[in-house]
């Protein structure tokens, strides 16, 4: 299993094109600069702040997509205000006339951004959270592959072994950018605590899993984390916003 090991980033920023880089956020820590954040949105997103009913929820928005045009403008050496971003018909923003691949998830009180060249990423983070009916969701959102290794497992892991699975199957779909249009079932992921990340299986493709890399990101003993990359062979480095 990799160890996950945050750093602070370097004062110049280079992507070389075999770097997988994921940026770890604490919005607890970052919600008292809001204020400065808003002038970095764009109008759409200004707008997007305005629909939300909740303050915890317009603050969090407003964190994590302004720390994402700062972290990519650092990137491209750009202003992160003039930045341009386009949606695929499923929902999936890349930017405008960029080399750059870019994802972001957040979850509570952390977000995760994962930056890439030219291969597509995805990356996902959850809370654990106790209590729900993981056997129930997992028998409507999981393979028949990744069920029974689920009920396979002693009862005090199951809860741990679910969201590790759920962010792995997450952070594929979101890589792909075909949304649910890609079938849940169409694909396996390890969950096993302990085992290494594998995308284990992919259907009708079978030569698909092995173009792929999964990672479990270590964000925090309260959450799971995970990204899928494109290809193989990545010098993967983490970073704290």
């Amino acid at each position: 299993m990799q160890k996950n090991n945050w750093t602070h980033p370097p004062d110049s920023l280079n992507l070389e094109s075999d770097h997988v880089d994921i940026w770890r956020l604490s919005l607890n820590l970052l919600v008292g600069s809001v204020k400065l954040t808003e002038s970095t949105l764009s109008a759409d997103e200004t707008e997007r702040v305005a629909r939300f009913h909740f303050e915890i929820d317009k603050n969090r928005f407003l964190v994590t997509h302004s720390a994402l045009r700062k972290i990519l403008g650092r990137y491209l050496h750009r202003d992160p205000a003039e930045l341009k971003f386009s949606l695929n018909q499923y929902g999936k923003p890349a930017l405008v006339n960029s080399a750059l691949e870019f994802n972001l998830s957040h979850s509570g009180d952390f977000a995760l951004i994962a930056v890439t060249q030219r291969r597509k990423i995805g990356v996902d983070v959850e809370r654990i959270r106790q209590g729900i009916s993981s056997h129930v969701i997992a028998q409507q959102y999981f393979s028949k592959a990744e069920v029974a290794e689920l009920q396979s497992l002693p009862i005090e892991q199951r809860g741990s072994a679910f969201f590790t699975c759920w962010t792995r199957k997450e952070a594929y779909i979101k890589a792909q950018g075909l949304g649910l249009s890609l079938p849940l079932e169409s694909f396996d992921v390890s969950l096993t605590p302990g085992q290494l990340a594998t995308l284990r299986a992919t259907r009708p493709d079978e030569k698909e899993s092995a173009r792929w890399t999964l990672r479990s990101l270590e964000v925090d003993p309260n959450y799971a984390g995970a990204v899928a990359v494109e290809g193989a062979d990545f010098d993967f480095r983490l970073f704290s916003y």
